[in-house]
């Protein structure tokens, strides 16, 4: 045995002692997040041939590999990606309907319903200046209602612009990130080592960036992980091309994600972009170019804030449309009765009557100019009669054909409450989905503190041994070198 048993116990206490070594790596980052447990793989040493025996020289550190499971990794990915999207557009539902007061539409329905019930009064009593300012008051409420309501969902619009330019920055922050793990996990690995702690840091990087977009991501056998969105390669190597938020070519106003250097936007199929790209749409919502709004249905799409506008737009232009053509076939109640002029006007005619754009005729300050009547002939009611039906004629175009300025309201409403149900329970299933395919990759990755502790007491018993055998080995060739010959002496 000799001194090749030496060799075998020194090369026992250093195999042990790097797996004690990785076995307290692992303790240390128990809670870091991203972190994969490593494990430290001990084979057979090379034997020597000596003659006809073969002697064993011990063992040795193959390699100190990362425990992953790149299958698991890619179904958390995609579900996350998948969460990120109905996360995002849940969101965008709850911020609706808090503008709308609340999933039953209670604010700008109660302002119409007020607003009715004042003309439906002063169809009661047509000639009452009483009345008549209670109409004026109710429409100046209405008025305020839908211009507020139109400026709330112009800044939730411009905001959902914003947060598009900002996770674009976020995405390319990350790429530039994992460009420059790449090269430094290929610099380590050029050389047989595995660069297990920087490869933890990309792969936290890869599920932070699998959230925001429907990334693609392919890892090649030098350790470079090409990263891919809509077909365009981003990251290769320590190479990154950033996306830049370039104007859309519907609309100059919003920003969609385009290569930087080149007008070509990137399709984005899901994730938080995709989702902030659908809650704001295409368009800005306004009616501006459609001839006749009321006669147009407006097409159903993944689109949410812009389809929402739209439909509003329609149901205000078709509301004050309707209310001033009725009031302007009337008369006065001056003496002489005069031509009765538009209820609402536009505040910059340039601009369709819509939210944002319409007040009451100045005119309107003399009560007076309320029109009541179709002849101007004292106690007749036939206009004021007409506006107040309105809430129940059908002078709309929907998907289901023509409905009444209520109905298409509560059409709205439910196509906000139906469409934010979907997407929160979506999102609550999908979570669901993110949480368990994380408990599958943690029980395979995580660090198990019993098990490391298991670990740590094997190798630590069997550098013991070896240090024993050391001693054992160093007694015998002793008594052989200073005692063999002495018998006899």
């Amino acid at each position: 045995m000799g001194f090749a048993g030496l060799e075998i116990a020194r090369s026992g206490m250093y195999v042990n002692e790097r797996a004690l070594s990785v076995t307290g790596h692992n303790v240390a980052n128990v809670n870091t997040k991203g972190y994969a447990r490593q494990q430290a793989m001990i084979t057979t040493a090379p034997y020597l041939n000596l003659m006809r025996y073969q002697i064993g020289l011990g063992a040795s550190i193959q390699e100190t590999r990362q425990i992953r499971h790149l299958f698991l990794d890619n179904i958390y990915r995609n579900e996350n990606t998948e969460l990120g999207y109905w996360e995002t557009r849940s969101k965008t539902f709850q911020e609706i309907q808090t503008i709308l007061g609340d999933p039953m539409g209670d604010g700008l329905q109660n302002v119409l319903n007020q607003f009715w019930n004042a003309w439906q009064e002063l169809s009661k009593e047509p000639d009452s200046l009483t009345v008549r300012a209670l109409v004026r008051q109710r429409a100046e409420a209405l008025v305020h209602q839908i211009n507020h309501l139109g400026a709330q969902l112009d800044k939730l619009q411009e905001d959902l612009n914003q947060q598009i330019v900002l996770t674009i920055k976020q995405i390319n922050d990350i790429t530039k990130q994992i460009a420059e793990l790449n090269v430094k996990i290929m610099q380590e690995e050029v050389c047989g080592d595995n660069a297990n702690d920087y490869r933890d840091q990309r792969n936290l990087l890869l599920d932070e960036l699998s959230k925001l977009a429907d990334f693609e991501f392919t890892e090649m056998q030098n350790g470079d992980v090409q990263v891919t969105l809509g077909g365009y390669i981003l990251v290769t190597k320590g190479e990154q091309i950033n996306l830049v938020a370039g104007k859309s070519d519907i609309n100059k106003m919003f920003f969609v994600p385009k290569i930087e250097g080149e007008n070509i936007e990137v399709p984005v199929k899901s994730g938080v972009l995709r989702g902030l790209l659908e809650s704001r749409g295409d368009v800005s919502g306004s009616i501006e170019g459609i001839t006749d709004p009321a006669a147009n249905p407006v097409p159903a799409s993944a689109n949410i804030v812009s389809d929402l506008k739209m439909r509003l737009n329609v149901l205000v232009n078709s509301l004050v449309t309707q209310v001033n053509n009725l009031h302007r076939s009337g008369k006065t109640l001056g003496n002489p009765p005069s031509d009765g002029e538009d209820f609402f006007v536009a505040i910059n005619p340039a601009y369709p009557l819509e939210m944002g754009n319409i007040k009451l005729n100045d005119n309107l300050a003399d009560l007076d100019n309320i029109v009541a009547s179709k002849s101007g002939a004292s106690g007749d009611n036939t206009i004021a009669l007409a506006i107040a039906n309105l809430r129940d004629n059908r002078v709309i175009a929907d998907v289901s054909g023509m409905v009444s300025l209520d109905d298409y309201y509560q059409t709205i409403i439910l196509i906000v409450g139906t469409g934010g149900s979907e997407a929160k329970k979506t999102a609550e299933n999908q979570r669901t989905l993110v949480n368990s395919a994380e408990a599958q990759r943690q029980s395979i990755m995580g660090v198990s503190m019993d098990e490391e502790m298991s670990n740590m007491m094997r190798y630590k018993f069997a550098y013991s041994a070896s240090s024993r055998a050391i001693n054992v080995i160093d007694d015998m060739l002793e008594t052989i070198i200073t005692r063999m010959g002495l018998v006899g002496r």
